[in-house]
């Protein structure tokens, strides 16, 4: 169970930064979206060098709206604000309370300690649902006007979704994890943003050259390769239940230890 007013609260609290990056989201997918071209002439990313090109994994895919896409958007742009907006709402939902001295106030009401944590970790999970139903709607009712008519696989572009929601439902949870066991936002920003920074990083140096290919090993970004899914090599219904599976144990991790944690009250 969750407590309403309180999710109804933080859900306000919240509402500029997911309407910001929704809107800025939206923007760039059809944006990217514009600038396809179905003649596989020309490639608006051919003015970067090599290297960089194949770091950020925009090498060349198929001529399709969806891989296109896949590269242009989903590769880089879609990673790097989604990584930002669940850091900055997970720190604002939990460690920052703690920082502020909220978090004793809203204790001191009949309000459990689990069920602030669930309260706040459904908005969060609220936040991020809205987001992927707001870039699916986008692409598949906007990226046919942008385009000039180009379809889009349906099929294809939800589970494209799908798995990024997912993939975000994970990356939420460990930084929800981090703000529940902190009690200063900086602490907690600091191990859940070093976490994801390195991560990244990891796959950025992975595609860079073979030698470090193992390095996508200690990626959780590297799970979400787009491309293989609009060419229909990634299964899935499996990787969406290892993610989802894995976003709820850490959301649970958190919980437990939320309840559990001294709080300097």
């Amino acid at each position: 169970m969750i407590s309403l007013p309180l999710f109804k609260a933080s859900m306000k609290k919240t509402l500029k930064l997911l309407l910001g990056f929704s809107l800025v989201m939206v923007f760039y997918l059809l944006i990217t979206a514009y600038m396809y071209d179905p003649s596989g002439e020309s490639d608006p990313f051919s003015a970067l060098p090599e290297g960089m090109r194949e770091a950020l994994g925009l090498l060349d895919g198929p001529q399709t709206i969806e891989g296109f896409l896949s590269t242009g958007f989903y590769g880089v742009t879609f990673l790097v604000f989604m990584a930002i907006f669940c850091l900055i709402v997970a720190n604002q939902l939990m460690a920052s309370l703690v920082d502020r001295g909220s978090m004793a106030y809203l204790l001191a009401t009949p309000v459990s300690r689990g069920r602030v944590a669930r309260t706040q970790a459904a908005v969060l999970l609220v936040s991020l649902l809205v987001i992927a139903i707001v870039l699916t709607a986008a692409g598949l009712l906007g990226i046919s006007q942008v385009t000039g008519g180009a379809e889009v696989d349906v099929s294809v572009f939800i589970q494209v979704n799908l798995i990024a929601f997912l993939l975000f439902f994970v990356v939420s949870g460990y930084a929800f994890l981090s703000s529940s066991v902190f009690n200063e936002s900086k602490q907690a920003i600091s191990a859940s943003g070093g976490l994801t920074l390195f991560m990244y990083l990891c796959g950025i140096a992975a595609n860079s050259s073979s030698e470090l290919s193992w390095l996508k090993n200690l990626s959780l970004f590297s799970v979400f390769q787009p491309m293989s899914i609009v060419q229909g090599d990634t299964p899935v219904g499996l990787l969406a239940a290892i993610l989802a599976v894995t976003g709820a144990a850490l959301y649970a991790v958190s919980f437990a230890a939320f309840r559990r944690r001294d709080l300097p009250l």
